[in-house]
């Protein structure tokens, strides 16, 4: 092999001097850009590369987001087992929403936790009851207004 061409593996096929004429999509596949002007090759793989940096980012993400979601789990079936092992009840409830979805957990050895419902605040859920009462008492105010002054 000279010095104007390069290939190893499945890495991206080179020339010194023009733009890769092939791009791997896989372990055993590639996909031939020999056909394509330089100048479109260089733009496609421009494109490919952020693509490349992009789904390398989001999996640096969810590979950190995984080992944070498991190291809580592992804290909190510690926690649980030892105060539950003492004799104690213990229910514990964790929400989390990250990058790879909503994780709800509920632990211990009450009917709360054995229930595996999370209560309505556990699961980030707003009570709306106080706005309903709010709402209907400034609608028979304004109710009582109209008719009376009428």
């Amino acid at each position: 092999m000279d010095n104007d061409e390069r290939t190893s593996g499945n890495d991206v096929t080179t020339e010194s001097t023009d733009a890769p004429t092939s791009v791997p999509l896989g372990p055993k596949t590639n996909m031939d850009l020999s056909w394509l002007p330089e100048e479109e090759r260089r733009t496609l793989l421009k494109e490919y590369t952020n693509g490349m940096l992009d789904i390398s980012r989001k999996a640096q993400e969810l590979h950190v987001d995984v080992g944070a979601l498991q190291n809580t789990l592992h804290t909190l079936a510690s926690t649980t087992k030892e105060v539950s092992e003492d004799g104690n009840a213990v229910t514990v409830s964790h929400t989390q929403t990250t990058s790879i979805g909503r994780t709800e957990v509920i632990m211990g050895n009450t009917n709360q936790a054995q229930s595996g419902k999370l209560s309505k605040s556990q699961t980030g859920e707003r009570d709306w009851t106080p706005y309903y009462v709010i709402g209907g008492l400034i609608a028979v105010v304004l109710i009582a207004a109209l008719v009376g002054g009428g």
